[in-house]
């Protein structure tokens, strides 16, 4: 019955066009995508931090405050960090006292 209804609301001479399945992937099948390199002018360290970068620092500074008493604190204020560069020390100075365990080394494969 609402086929029939829709049907009626359509002008003559159209129909309603139906998906298409797509056929699965077979296994196996592996697409590659080509990204270039940027250039070596990508990399300016004196740029200046963008909303992200912003939003990371103030982030960062919360979990600072929040975890660690005021003497083992970095100090810096996120309003004052202007590069990305300052705002990278800053972050991996943070991200160093608030996890003090190092990343493990891989143990070595055994021969077979």
């Amino acid at each position: 019955m609402i086929d029939a209804a829709r049907e009626a609301k359509q002008p003559k001479g159209r129909k309603r066009a139906t998906a298409k399945k797509a056929a699965p992937p077979s296994r196996g099948d592996v697409t590659f995508v080509s990204v270039p390199r940027p250039p070596a002018s990508a990399f300016n360290k004196n740029r200046p931090a963008g909303c992200l970068i912003r939003a990371q620092l103030q982030h960062i500074a919360h979990a600072e405050s929040a975890r660690l008493p005021k003497e083992k604190r970095d100090g810096r204020r996120p309003e004052d960090i202007r590069t990305e560069a300052e705002a990278a020390s800053y972050i991996a100075a943070v991200t160093k006292i608030l996890h003090p365990q190092r990343r493990r080394k891989p143990r070595p494969k055994p021969a077979s």
